[in-house]
């Protein structure tokens, strides 16, 4: 029975010993393990951030003072020079494209202002690096143009269908004879014939 108490009252002491060693003993483990859950759902709830992502984006420039404020008459041609005034005051910036607005901002804090002014009020492309950050959609801007106007409907441009594939001659004689435009043979002399059209005759000899 002594021995009992003796080995009992032993391992009392050993556990204060640690205890009073190490104020962290038998709490470590939890603490690592709240942490890695707490990281856990930072990346789950979208917090996390994502930069890096290159785009090419045709849309338009923004005064985003304006755009916030009356967001129906800040875009377009009719609002260009109130929109210049706002960014020549360093107002900030945005990009509209399909209903999405990004911030535009400059590599290594460089200013945009002035590099996008000029665009304000027309189609224009940009390129550059996306970042996402806790719901701000950014852009961070490397070159900025004029979009490629599109023809209007009902013109001879918009009308055109694809061309087709540039037309080559060649000899009836001579096939290995090749050249883009009419002209004469330059080993026997015989007019160059649409490639085509000697498919065609290769094809209707085969038939027969």
């Amino acid at each position: 029975m002594k021995r009992i108490l003796i080995l009992a009252l032993l391992t009392v002491f050993a556990t204060a010993a640690f205890a009073s060693a190490d104020p962290g003993y038998g709490k470590s483990k939890s603490k690592e393990t709240t942490t890695t859950a707490s990281e856990t759902k930072s990346t789950k709830d979208g917090n996390a951030h994502q930069a890096g992502k290159p785009v090419t984006l045709t849309g338009e420039v923004l005064d985003l003072y304006c755009y916030m404020q009356h967001p129906e008459t800040s875009t377009g041609a009719e609002h260009a020079k109130c929109a210049k005034s706002c960014m020549t005051k360093g107002l900030p910036v945005g990009y509209l494209v399909n209903g999405k607005v990004y911030t535009i901002i400059g590599k290594d804090h460089q200013p945009v202002n002035a590099m996008v002014a000029d665009y304000v009020g027309t189609k224009s492309t940009i390129t550059g690096r996306v970042i996402d950050h806790h719901g701000v959609h950014a852009i961070e801007l490397a070159t900025i143009s004029a979009a490629a106007a599109k023809p209007e409907k009902g013109t001879k441009q918009a009308n055109a269908k694809p061309d087709a594939e540039a037309k080559m001659y060649t000899c009836s004689m001579h096939p290995e004879v090749h050249a883009d435009k009419a002209g004469t043979c330059p080993k026997c002399g015989m007019d160059l014939i649409p490639m085509a059209a000697k498919e065609k005759g290769e094809d209707e000899e085969k038939d027969e």
